[in-house]
């Protein structure tokens, strides 16, 4: 019994990217800058290797500290980080260099934040 294999151009290619391109793609992936994190005024924003985004500061509503996320979205390196809670059934992982110091910027941007909303309404109220 003889098995005949068709060649294309296209199987080749195929193999080529199966064998060549794919352990490249990963490794490109792997050299990718490790996450960073940063609070401007109204958001929260993440990169993490191709992942990226913004969670506005007001929806937050729970901090986790010391805590790792197995399951769910974590643009994350590292355990022992911080679980924010958003909006009403949304969380992700975060580990930012230093816990403590990242806290303390967030909450002094959240208090900052309930003060001009209590601002702004009392000058709605006059």
């Amino acid at each position: 019994m003889m098995i005949v294999t068709l060649r294309t151009e296209q199987a080749t290619f195929i193999e080529f990217m199966t064998i060549i391109g794919l352990p490249k793609f990963f490794m490109a992936i792997l050299l990718l800058p490790g996450p960073r994190y940063s609070i401007d005024s109204q958001y929260l924003t993440y990169l993490s290797g191709i992942f990226r985004g913004k969670i506005a500061i007001k929806k937050i509503y729970k901090i986790e500290v010391g805590k790792t996320l197995w399951v769910g979205f974590r643009p994350a390196a590292a355990r022992k980080g911080l679980i924010v809670h958003y909006n009403k059934y949304e969380e992700i992982y975060i580990s930012p260099d230093g816990n403590d110091d990242f806290l303390y910027e967030l909450s002094n941007t959240i208090l900052l934040l309930k003060s001009c909303d209590l601002l702004n309404q009392r000058s709605n109220q006059i």
